[in-house]
């Protein structure tokens, strides 16, 4: 069954949030936003931290000390702080801000095509459920003729001729109205997809 109560602007709202290439877009803006963070961090004070534990064994066969063990942990901390790098922490920030900059330009973008895809799907559903309903009609007419036609085949009033025409204009009808609801299901279908909501 075709679905014909969808609204644009639901549609429209759904796809905001849940279509796969927007949400590919706002990860990508994210990432580019980290980066900014991650490569400020350059101008911050580093501290290093190390600890470990020394075991040495020597021995030796001249002299008085003939064993010397040592045994021990040790620690230390190390603080640093970038004073000047010929300017490179400048420039690796402002290429992290043009990378956010091109990933919500490229959002943006995203953004709209979607919107103009969404309408353009919007439009040949609309169109579709109208033909459908014409359609619908018509295979009504259609049938209606040819009960019509077969009575007065009954009757003797019209040629085989006659009916076979209306037989035809049956089944033509029908045929007309299968493909009419096989295009707005299409239809349908691809609206969801725009949408991100792909339950049928």
């Amino acid at each position: 069954t075709i679905d014909d109560k969808l609204a644009l602007e639901t549609l429209s709202a759904n796809a905001m949030k849940q279509n796969p290439t927007l949400q590919l877009a706002q990860i990508n803006r994210r990432i580019a936003e980290f980066d900014l963070k991650q490569t400020k961090a350059g101008r911050y004070p580093r501290i290093t931290l190390n600890s470990g534990y020394n075991f040495t064994d020597n021995r030796s066969e001249l002299g008085f000390a003939t064993q010397s063990v040592g045994r021990g942990p040790y620690y230390g901390v190390t603080a640093s702080i970038n004073l000047f790098n010929g300017l490179q922490q400048w420039r690796n920030e402002e290429s992290a801000s043009l990378q956010i900059n091109n990933a919500q330009l490229q959002y943006e973008q995203q953004k709209q095509a979607i919107n103009a895809q969404l309408t353009s799907a919007f439009q040949t559903y609309q169109t579709n459920l109208a033909l459908v309903q014409l359609e619908e009609a018509n295979q009504k007419i259609a049938f209606q003729n040819l009960d019509i036609t077969l009575e007065k085949f009954r009757l003797g009033s019209i040629a085989p001729v006659e009916l076979r025409d209306a037989q035809l204009n049956y089944i033509e009808a029908t045929v007309r109205f299968s493909n009419a609801q096989y295009q707005a299901k299409l239809a349908e279908v691809q609206l969801k997809e725009i949408s991100g909501n792909m339950n049928y």
